[in-house]
This record gives C-alpha cells, structure tokens and sequence, in this order.
C-alpha cells in the first residue's frame, strides 16, 4: 500500500470532491493525484483505511458516489493495494455524473493513470455527453493509430448546431486547420468552400491574433527590455481585438472606457467588452454594469455601436475599426500594401471569398495557409521593418529593430536574416560589421554559393562569417522558411 505524495494543491474536481494534485516524476513527468474521500463526509473517518471501509459500506447499499471513491483509492494505492483493473470496475459503476465521466477519460490519456488508450477515453467521454466532452472525444479520435479524422470532423460539425457554446468556436478552429493542412473539406459546391474559407479564415485569425496580442502586451509590461510604448500597444491590442482575441477585446474595450485613447466614445468601450464577454464569462458582469448605468437612449447608442461591429466582420472579415486601413481599402489601396504583412494576407483573402471564380479560392486558402504558417516570424519582420525604415508611424530604432529581426529569424523568417544584413551594413541606424552582414546575407539565401562576399573583405573574415553560418545552421536545424505570399 502506499499514500500519494501531494505536492501541489490545484483545484476540487467533479462529485468526487477530491482535491487534485499534481506528482512530478522522473520518468512519468506531471501525473495528476486526487484525494479519496468518505462519501458521506463523515468526519470520523480520518485515515485512508478508515474512509475506505466507509465507502466499502456504503457501495454495498448502493452508493454510487462510494464507488468512485473506491475506483480513485484502488487506481492510486491509497489505503489498499494499487489494483488497476478494480479502479476500472469501481468507476464503470461509480462514474455517473458527466463531470466524473469526463475524469475518468483523463485516466487513459498523456499521463493517466491507466495504459495509454485513447479509444477507452473516447467511450468515457461520449457517454459524458457535454459540448465540451464531445469536442474532447474529437480531439481523441485524432490520437488514434491511425487517427480518425472522419470520426472527429463529424463531431466537430454536430457542434457547430449550438453557436450559443464555447466548443462551437473551437470546433470551427479545428476544422479551419484540417481545411488548411488539406486533411478535409465541407465539400465542392459554392456553400462547401464558402464554409472552408469562414473556417480558415477563423482559425488564421486567432493565431494571429494571439501573437499580435503577445506584442502588444510586451510593449505594455515591459517584457524583456521592451519599452513602454502605448502607441505600438494600441495598434497591436486593436489588431488582436479585430481578430476576436477576447483579451485584447476586453483591455481595448477598458481604456475607451477609462479615457486612454482620444477620440473614442464609452459606447464603443462598451461593444468592445460586450464582444469579450462572449468569450468570457468573467466580462458579462462589466457589460451589466455598464448597461444598468445607461438611459434607454444611451443603451440603444451603445447596441447600435455594438451591432456596427457585428456587420464589419461580416462584411469586411474581422472586427475592424472606423479608422484601420483594413477596414474598406479600395482594391488599388489593397493592392499597394506589402506583400509579406500577415494583416494585408488575410483581409486579401477575404476579399476573395466573394469570388466564384476557382483560382481564387484556391488563391484565398493559400494566403490563409501562409498567414498561419508564418504568424510567429513575418509580424515580428513587419514590426523589425518599421524600426529599420521608420515606416507606418514608427519611430526608427536601431535596437528595437534589431531586436524583432533577430527573433523572426530565430523563428524561421530568412527575410529577416536579409534585413540584419542591412542592419549590419549601417541602415536604419545599425552598426556596421562586415563580418556579420555576411553571416546574416549567408543566412538569409537560400543558397550561401548565390551570395558575392564583398571584395575588400579578407580571407580570414569570410572563413569567420562562413563559420558563424554553420554554428547557425548548428543550432537552427532543419533551417528553412515555410513558403511566403511572394
């Protein structure tokens, strides 16, 4: 027999009352622990063997919630002999609510208890039946050896019947993936590719959205010598609040509210936080708040504001402000943005949505797949650009520059390995150094027999920049960009 060694009190989990802990082992890694307990609460039964025999008595008359405290005890040797295949048998019997059902599924999965089977945490998790069990039960389907991807798509679409739950946006992200890694589609009619793009646009949207909304919070808290900059915070927290980033919604929302930003009124703060607040339930109390201190007329101003929100995303693809260039740009204006910025990729291919024409939708999902792939890296060159070049609004800044160039190639951005040769070669404020502007022009190609080392460099200074290259090639492998709109 043997007591679990709790290390680290999380949380109170399903009817088991059980406080949840987490092991951390050498060789299983995190395992999480649960604390058996007497069904009954009685308070006499103190030590493990006394609230086992409670709920040995119990079970006995029928006490389901006995059951499943027999099945934890018996799963994790506590008070008994560690015995598997009791605990399953005690749970098959005591696992009657959809929460307990929902933990038992966690039994057989990365660091459970039982033997890895996604196929028995299925069962578990369709029997719970919840929008939330069945999105879990998709997502193991896809664990599978080989993976059931048709089983998990069919659930993912029968969530998308209840909009009003939070695995019905879930459900569109995965199958915007499963669109963009080609692994499935809606179908081949006009509505079929309709669904594809809405998907793919969805699912590039939040992951874009998310990393945008990681710069914007570094230049609001500091993160690693970043400086405070609430300019670039602003259009980096706007951006991620267009692309339905609940977080950055809500602290858009909140500083409208409090003043922080001019020319906005408190209605639009307020259709910003009522837009979070149907991601997160924790801002439903501010919309409350908000809306119990409105006169009828000004409640009515703030929906309007609100439903103005609404129909931008339907008809532009996100939820863009009055005054982002993104909003309504002419086709000449689209057409003149660059290339590369992951922003101008996806409201061009929203702009093909509308098409009927073949190649544009293909043309449309391509945009969508580059703006995925390469999230983590072009935003950071778009931004590294604009230090270098001080280009829309930004103010030039050798470091800062330096800084989101040397992690977008860090990420896999050669084109930001090309701007640090710049950078090295004197632009933008840079420092010049012969030797790493050829490192980086050699990181930088796709080929280091295309790039011409310049002539007044000596031989010991290419041997240097070529060494410098292979460290990198060392410490980058696998080096390579994935495909770019250009």
């Amino acid at each position: 027999m043997k007591t679990a060694t709790v290390l680290l009190l999380l949380a109170s989990t399903a009817s088991v009352t059980a406080a949840q802990a987490i092991e951390i082992s050498a060789t299983d890694g995190f395992r999480a622990h649960y604390v058996v307990s007497p069904a009954n609460n009685d308070p006499a039964a103190r030590t493990a063997d006394e609230i086992n025999a409670v709920n040995l008595k119990l079970a006995a008359s029928g006490n389901t919630d006995a059951d499943f405290q027999l099945g934890l005890a018996y799963m994790q040797g506590i008070g008994v002999q560690q015995d598997l295949a009791t605990a399953e048998r005690y749970f098959e019997i005591g696992a009657i609510k959809p929460a307990d059902k929902e933990l038992v599924s966690g039994f057989y999965l990365e660091h459970g208890w039982f033997s890895y089977s996604p196929e028995k945490a299925v069962g578990w998790l369709l029997a719970a039946g919840r929008s939330f069990d069945l999105f879990e039960a998709a997502q193991a389907y896809r664990k599978f050896n080989p993976p059931q991807e048709a089983k998990a798509t069919s659930i993912y679409r029968a969530l998308l019947n209840n909009p009003k739950t939070p695995e019905y946006r879930r459900a569109q992200m995965e199958l915007g993936n499963l669109v963009l890694d080609g692994k499935y589609s809606a179908g081949d009619d006009a509505a079929d590719h309709a669904l594809n793009l809405e998907w793919a646009r969805i699912i590039t949207q939040e992951l874009l959205g998310q990393e945008e909304y990681t710069i914007a919070v570094a230049y609001s808290a500091q993160v690693d010598g970043v400086p405070k900059d609430n300019a670039i915070w602003l259009r980096f927290c706007k951006r991620a609040a267009a692309y339905n980033i609940d977080l950055a919604q809500q602290f858009y929302g909140q500083a409208m509210l409090e003043g922080e930003i001019k020319n906005r009124s408190p209605f639009e703060g307020y259709a910003w936080v009522r837009l979070a607040s149907e991601k997160r339930f924790s801002n439903k109390n501010t919309v409350s708040h908000l809306e119990a201190q409105m006169s009828p007329d000004q409640l009515s101003e703030a929906n309007s504001v609100f439903q103005g929100l609404v129909q931008t995303r339907a008809h532009d693809g996100a939820y863009y402000s009055f005054d982002d260039p993104l909003r309504e740009p002419s086709v000449a204006e689209l057409k003149a943005l660059p290339d590369d910025d992951p922003d101008v990729q996806l409201r061009r291919a929203f702009t093909l949505e509308s098409s009927t024409h073949p190649e544009d939708y293909d043309q449309a999902l391509r945009l969508y797949r580059i703006a995925r792939d390469r999230r983590g890296m072009d935003v950071k060159v778009v931004l590294g650009r604009d230090y270098l070049y001080s280009t829309h609004g930004v103010t030039k800044d050798a470091r800062l520059s330096k800084y989101w160039l040397t992690r977008a190639a860090d990420a896999g951005s050669k084109p930001a390995a090309l701007y640090l040769a710049k950078w090295y070669s004197g632009e933008g404020g840079g420092t010049p150094d012969a030797i790493q502007a050829l490192t980086w022009e050699l990181i930088g190609h796709e080929s280091p027999t295309v790039v011409t080392p310049p002539a007044n460099l000596s031989v010991a200074d290419k041997l240097t920049a070529m060494q410098a290259y292979a460290a990198w090639l060392t410490t980058h492998p696998g080096w390579s960009t994935p495909p770019s709109a250009q």
